[in-house]
């Protein structure tokens, strides 16, 4: 562990393993590989290697290669049962000439703060937290982000809902008759949010830290049985309270740009435009917010020259949309917990907030 100074307080960041894969050496067997555990991030080695044709062992060691170079990772989010529960804040700040870059790492030591974005336009910074209620956005702007030397101005807007999350994003690297053995995820059950206790709390702890940690692993760690271990994990999954996810670093998939766009639409086409264009193969993420620009996307690209054409699908999809914002991403900090190094590879961890993980 290692800590981060912010404002007179220390907050511990993890230190992922190091690796020396560069991304130009991973092949399409790796990418195969990453693309199956997008669809099941908590697959069995043997059925993996049946998917991808080759042994588990193989697999497995070829999956350590990549997570311990930081280029692909199984991590864990708080399910749907708990997004009604706490509030989704986007911040964006502007900042003094050369302020920009200290403010995002100090903004992503802090376990409340999911994403960083450092963007072109005339916000440098897009923040997402993730908080318990609108008073609690309200201390964290006026004690958290606001204070920060070189924060010129702070805007903040609510998530209104969801239509598009980044862990349904794929990439295409599947066969038709490899994502055929991977098998048909079940049916995902009505979100059904349950009683939790620090047990509960642990496991997500652990999981967010590795979500392919085995049921042997996680009772170790949690000082619990390993049949308890797998009944309670189960019960957390199946009931939508967690959900683990495969993330990768964008540098290998092919699609190396980010961009971020802010549209306005009317009340009565909202909805049908925020569903309309979560489906775009390319957006990341899609969700509304309040304010006048109510429609925002986060979108991976394979070059800059591809968003005349996205907007263009754009204004197709959804035509009671109007794009008011663009702005590319120069560099993502820190992705769902994860701190990332330039070519978005995971360097860190911080510890999950687990203030929502009640009921």
């Amino acid at each position: 562990m290692q800590g981060s100074a912010i404002s007179g307080f220390t907050f511990p960041i993890r230190l992922c393993h190091s690796g020396s894969v560069p991304p130009e050496s991973v092949d399409e067997i790796d990418l195969a590989l990453i693309n199956a555990l997008q669809v099941t991030p908590r697959a069995d080695w043997s059925a993996l290697g049946r998917a991808l044709g080759v042994d588990p062992s193989t697999a497995a060691r070829r999956w350590d290669r990549l997570h311990r170079a930081g280029l692909a990772w199984v991590t864990c989010v708080l399910g749907p049962a708990l997004h009604g529960g706490y509030c989704m804040a986007y911040v964006e700040i502007s900042c003094e000439p050369g302020a920009a870059e200290p403010v995002a790492v100090a903004l992503s030591a802090r376990a409340e703060v999911r994403y960083v974005y450092r963007l072109t336009g005339e916000h440098a910074l897009l923040v997402v937290l993730g908080l318990l209620s609108p008073a609690e956005l309200a201390g964290a702007l006026e004690h958290l982000v606001e204070p920060l030397p070189g924060v010129r101005s702070v805007r903040a807007e609510l998530r209104t809902a969801a239509y598009g999350e980044a862990s349904r994003w794929r990439l295409r690297s599947l066969e038709p008759s490899q994502r055929q053995a991977l098998g048909s995820p079940s049916p995902a059950a009505p979100p059904t949010p349950v009683a939790v206790d620090e047990i509960d709390r642990e496991l997500y702890r652990l999981l967010h830290e590795d979500g392919r940690m085995t049921y042997a692993a996680l009772a170790d760690r949690a000082s619990i049985s390993e049949p308890t271990a797998r009944r309670r994990l189960k019960r957390l999954l199946a009931t939508g309270m967690l959900r683990p996810r495969c993330e990768v670093a964008q540098s290998v998939t092919g699609w190396p740009v980010t961009a971020v766009l802010r549209a306005s639409a009317a009340p009565r086409d909202l909805d049908s435009a925020g569903r309309a264009l979560a489906t775009l193969p390319d957006v990341r993420s899609a969700c509304a917010l309040t304010g006048p620009r109510n429609l925002l996307l986060v979108v991976w690209l394979r070059s800059v020259e591809d968003l005349p054409r996205l907007e263009a699908q754009l204004t197709e999809r959804a035509p009671g949309a109007v794009l008011a914002d663009r702005a590319v991403c120069l560099r993502t900090l820190k992705q769902m917990g994860r701190l990332l190094d330039p070519d978005g590879r995971a360097v860190g961890a911080t510890p999950p907030n687990t203030g929502p993980l009640t009921w």
